[in-house]
This record gives C-alpha cells, structure tokens and sequence, in this order.
C-alpha cells in the first residue's frame, strides 16, 4: 500500500528501505508471553476474532507471523 501511495513498485520500496536500513521485523516474544497477551485480550473481547487480535498487538507494537 506504501508503495502505491508513493508512486513506486514495490520491489522499489523494499531496495530503498534496504539501501537506508529501514527493516520490518517480527518481535521477539516468547510463546508464553503471547499466550498471555491473547488471553487477556480474549477475556474482554471473546467472540472476537484472529484479525482483531492481530490488531491488538500491533496497536501494541507487536509483530507475529
């Protein structure tokens, strides 16, 4: 989506963000920890579903595959 806003192919995008250093990694969670956070974020919201759990942890700044 990033490279459409700015006008560019894709592959552009990641060279750039290569050449400058920019990387997207995943965090470095254990599995307990994740367990953890899933369970507390299910306990409030049960009937949601994988997608909003995702976006709880990236509004959190965590990053799983």
């Amino acid at each position: 989506e990033l490279a459409d806003i700015l006008g560019v192919h894709r592959n552009t995008l990641r060279l750039y963000m290569k050449h400058h250093g920019v990387e997207r990694k995943y965090s470095e969670l254990t599995n307990a920890d994740l367990d953890v956070l899933v369970s507390e974020f299910k306990k409030k919201r049960p009937d949601s579903g994988i997608r909003y759990i995702i976006g709880f942890l990236r509004r959190h700044g965590i990053r799983v595959q």
